[in-house]
């Protein structure tokens, strides 16, 4: 399903958490892959078609999004800040169908494309994503706006901190169901570590080098080079990463592109390969192969 077949919606970015689980850290601000969780989110809704993007949560956030705002009081919970995100969108020309999505999703762009290519099995008031175990990601959908504004308005006084799974409940909703992968979140230190580890993998295998000793050591001699500093597993891991990411033609060019960098004296080998893997996996972000 192509975005043309959702003509106009707009999105909420959810960045107002405390980060209690993190040690206190903002959700919004941790990195991954080079950037910032909320960067990520919002160019993920971009990516998707939404017209509009507001962000909920501090002002430092200071994102790419339309605007930027808090929920009153701040850490007031999930449906105080869809509360605001709706009132700063209000008047909207796009605004029949709003996009909710939190900040802290591991994958975003599968997350909102996934949304997307689901739509048209919404029901009444929209769909949202639902994980493996069949639990429901209740800032993953896309929702009927007047919906979330009646459920907002209903709470009234008890809007502040309200279950968000008791309030959207009642709304008559899809569930698209994903992998754990698609749906997982980074909630806790181990799962930050586990998606920068992710990120890593590729780098993390040793390969046999073995085989290819004898080649590099005549190639470095025919170039005048000095063989030890190559290290043929760091070098096989980048290419193998990029060819994944972005293409297999990409692959040996990237590593001619590390040899270059190396050469002009940007850093150090490890650095600039794990430059090159997270820049490989912004551009798959960036270039989601399922968007029709």
């Amino acid at each position: 399903m192509s975005t043309l077949e959702l003509a106009g919606f707009d999105a909420l970015v959810l960045a107002g958490g405390r980060g209690t689980r993190l040690g206190g850290e903002g959700k919004a601000e941790i990195e991954l892959h080079g950037q910032r969780l909320v960067d990520r989110v919002v160019a993920a809704a971009r990516k998707t078609g939404a017209e509009r993007v507001v962000v909920v949560g501090p002002e430092s956030t200071c994102t790419k999004a339309d605007s930027v705002i808090r929920e009153d009081p701040p850490f007031a919970g999930p449906l105080a800040g869809i509360a605001a995100g709706l009132a700063e969108l209000a008047g909207s020309e796009n605004s029949e169908w709003t996009m909710v999505l939190a900040c802290d999703l591991q994958r975003p762009v599968a997350v909102a494309t996934a949304l997307i290519n689901g739509f048209g099995q919404r029901a009444a008031d929209g769909l949202l994503l639902v994980d493996a175990e069949g639990h429901a990601q209740w800032l993953a959908g896309i929702y009927r706006t007047s919906a979330l504004g009646s459920v907002c308005e209903e709470l009234g006084e008890n809007l502040v901190n309200a279950p968000v799974r008791r309030a959207l409940n009642q709304l008559q909703l899809a569930r698209v169901a994903v992998d754990d992968e698609t749906s997982s979140d980074i909630d806790t230190p181990q799962a930050l570590e586990s998606a920068r580890q992710n990120g890593r993998k590729a780098m993390a295998q040793h390969l046999p080098p073995e085989a290819l000793n004898d080649w590099l050591e005549a190639a470095a001699k025919e170039l005048g080079l000095d063989s030890s500093e190559v290290d043929i597993a760091t070098v096989l891991d980048v290419a193998k990463h990029v060819a994944h990411e972005v293409a297999r033609p990409a692959a040996p060019l990237s590593t001619f592109l590390l040899g270059l960098a190396m050469g002009s004296g940007k850093g150090d080998l490890s650095g600039l390969s794990e430059q090159l893997v997270s820049r490989a996996h912004r551009w798959a972000d960036e270039h989601p192969d399922e968007i029709a």
